[in-house]
């Protein structure tokens, strides 16, 4: 594949200089050999993925894990910038700042004086 696009960065360069017809022809053949290429390990690569999903989707180990495991990661909190301007990656510290953010949003009284 790299000596493919050898070949057609030589015939753009033989193409610029030259604007010959046949120059041209065999830049837009080796073009084609390049795409053609392409499409046939993508098409392979397709086929694989295919086949891995079929024999390995219908059992709960590893494949079925990861599909159920989604994008929860991205979606936790890492660190937050608290009102005091320090950052804390602590859970507790994060989980203090976000229920003072919303007693405050909503006036909500301190879950101590509810009992």
């Amino acid at each position: 594949m790299a000596d493919l696009y050898d070949t057609i960065k030589k015939l753009e360069l033989q193409h610029k200089r030259s604007q010959l017809n046949e120059t041209y022809s065999a830049l837009m053949e080796a073009r084609r050999n390049l795409t053609a290429l392409i499409t046939k390990r993508y098409h392979r690569s397709l086929q694989r993925s295919k086949n891995f999903f079929y024999t390995h989707a219908n059992k709960g180990g590893k494949v079925l894990a990861r599909l159920l495991k989604g994008d929860t990661p991205r979606m936790q909190v890492q660190k937050l910038h608290l009102s005091s301007g320090k950052v804390s990656p602590h859970p507790e510290e994060i989980a203090e700042e976000f229920r003072t953010y919303y007693r405050s949003l909503y006036n909500l009284p301190h879950p101590e004086a509810l009992t």
